[in-house]
């Protein structure tokens, strides 16, 4: 029993580990602009895409694949930023109306591009082995939560201690006060969204060797990553990262008593759980009059 447990927990936390990346980037979003990305899990899915991309075509190097990845991912924020988001930042309806519309269409340019039919990529990582006692995993799974936490303590200390991150800090609490200081809103919007976008595509480029690339890759981790949000609370960094951890190794030991294909019901069900007792989550602030 001890040795499943402890499998289901690595799997756990490698899950969790990719919910939150996914996590993160929707909570910089929502922290620092106030906008919903519903479409956060396409560009999870076009990160996996071109990492595929650029390791067989292009440059041969997975790590510096998943670096070439990132970069185009952030090109797509800013696009996206600039084009779609920044004039419906006061929308939350248009905002949801808008994430849906890019889901289609990045969704099927995907399919015009790539084609229906899953892809596969087995880099080294895939291949070798790592055993503890009876058990074996795939390198790629500590690959994944070793990336995952070196990239959480990146973004930590960018936040805290570069005038960027302190500007997007700033731009949060007070968007009136920091233009007064001379920071200028729209920049740090753009600069929020090339992280977040690169964060969901080091997301995909990250799990999609483990399993398979294909267009709906990013569904299930954004629907996860939205529930780590909520559990966590709105627009903390922290309550990403242990929602995000929580449900990937919750869901993972759970499968030693129910069904495997029942497991998404104990994070759905922990979510409306916490919504009933704390609606703001672990580490968000009450809000006067909320009940």
């Amino acid at each position: 029993m001890a040795t499943a447990i402890l499998e289901q927990f690595i799997n756990g936390a490698m899950m969790g580990s990719i919910y939150v990346l996914m996590a993160l980037g929707m909570v910089l979003i929502y922290g620092v602009m106030h906008v919903l990305n519903f479409a956060h899990g396409v560009l999870f899915m076009v990160g996996g895409y071109l990492t595929h991309l650029f390791f067989f075509s292009w440059t041969g190097s997975y790590p510096l694949a998943i670096l070439c990845s990132m970069v185009a991912l952030a090109a797509i924020g800013v696009v996206l930023e600039r084009l779609v988001f920044r004039a419906l930042r006061d929308n939350l309806r248009m905002q949801i109306v808008s994430s849906l519309g890019l889901i289609l269409i990045i969704q099927n340019g995907v399919v015009q591009i790539w084609g229906p039919h899953a892809l596969q990529m087995r880099p080294a990582s895939v291949e070798t082995l790592v055993k503890f006692g009876q058990l074996s995993f795939t390198l790629q799974h500590f690959v994944i939560m070793g990336v995952v936490a070196a990239a959480v303590v990146v973004l930590y200390l960018f936040l805290t201690h570069t005038r960027l991150g302190t500007a997007m800090r700033a731009t949060s609490q007070a968007p009136e006060a920091a233009v007064v200081v001379g920071i200028d809103p729209n920049r740090v919007y753009t600069l929020t969204f090339m992280i977040a976008c690169a964060l969901a595509g080091l997301g995909g480029a990250l799990l999609g060797p483990l399993f398979l690339i294909f267009p709906q890759m990013g569904d299930a981790p954004m629907l996860k990553a939205l529930s780590a949000i909520v559990i966590g609370g709105m627009g903390s960094v922290p309550g990403a990262i242990v929602g995000g951890l929580g449900i990937g190794i919750v869901e993972s030991l759970s499968t030693l008593v129910i069904p495997t294909d029942y497991r998404d019901t104990i994070t759905f069900g922990v979510l409306i759980l916490m919504l009933l007792i704390r609606p703001w989550g672990i580490f968000g602030v009450r809000v006067r009059g909320e009940d």
